[in-house]
């Protein structure tokens, strides 16, 4: 995939900086020194015989807030981006040992790795003095981080299919997901128990759902289908907040990040800078004879 190395820095910044929100924002002090019976260690974990204590946590979310706020300036790629997707990882992964995988911010992580693996390449050493224009030689890390938003989408549709069939859809599973997550809400969540009084808006909804999740791979190899693609997922996670009050803004905002064209934006904006500056100039004088 071609790409101009001013937008690979720019996909960059902002996942680091996301990242970043994402490490101050997180739990980690409420998962910390849990008991060794309610610690239910996944991946990484199974390398430390019990939960980190608040201390470990703590130093973590510092050292990788700063690590991903110097990797969103550009700065010292090398150590920054591993060492904020080393604090990342770790933080994760301690959550999702209390005995449910907690994945609200695994896209975002793994969008990450291909533009940690690139700091180490000499082509994108020095981002800011390369040429101007796209070359495949930019592309890359932007491209397997598109491969992994598609992905993403796709096998969370696949496992839906795999466990549950069409039934997903045509049976009263949504209906019953969204009386559940309004009854463990404080208060009764109106938009949850409206679209759940409503079977053929439920049905829509989750066939709507898993159709997005299924083909979104197409806008890889399409383009034009990320103006549809890329407002859906938003719309999805949307739903899921409204509704169920799940925190997934993390993985909304990565879509948003990877698949907008930045060049083009920002080309917009100074074009649209540039029409407003030229309103604003005073009429010149017309020349007169004498």
């Amino acid at each position: 995939m071609s790409a101009s190395a001013k937008r690979v820095a720019i996909v960059r910044s902002a996942l680091c900086a996301l990242l970043a929100w994402r490490l101050l924002e997180g739990p980690w002090q409420d998962v910390a020194g849990r008991a060794d019976g309610l610690y239910r260690p996944v991946s990484v974990m199974h390398l430390i015989p019990s939960m980190p204590g608040e201390t470990v946590a703590t130093v973590a979310m510092v050292v990788g807030v700063a690590a991903a706020v110097v990797a969103a300036f550009g700065r010292w790629l090398r150590l920054t981006l591993p060492v904020a997707l080393a604090a990342a990882i770790l933080l994760n992964a301690m959550w999702s040992s209390t005995g449910k995988i907690m994945h609200n911010n695994v896209l975002l992580v793994l969008c990450l790795i291909p533009f940690a693996a690139a700091a180490f390449s000499s082509t994108h050493r020095r981002l800011k003095e390369a040429p101007p224009g796209e070359s495949e030689a930019y592309g890359w890390p932007l491209w397997l981080a598109m491969v992994a938003v598609a992905g993403a989408y796709f096998f969370a549709g696949a496992v839906k299919l795999w466990h549950s069939g069409l039934d997903w859809v045509t049976s009263e599973n949504m209906r019953w997901v969204l009386y559940a997550a309004s009854d463990k809400q404080a208060d009764p969540n109106g938009l949850a128990l409206f679209v759940a009084d409503h079977p053929l808006l439920a049905h829509g909804l989750a066939g709507a759902t898993l159709l997005v999740e299924l083909t979104f791979p197409i806008v890889l190899v399409w383009a034009t289908a990320r103006w549809v693609y890329v407002p859906a997922a938003v719309l999805l996670h949307l739903g899921i907040y409204l509704t169920m009050g799940l925190d997934y803004w993390a993985q909304a905002l990565t879509v948003v990040v990877v698949f907008v064209d930045w060049d083009r934006v920002f080309s917009a904006a100074k074009s649209l800078r540039a029409v407003r500056m030229e309103g604003l100039e005073p009429p010149r004088p017309k020349a007169t004879s004498s």
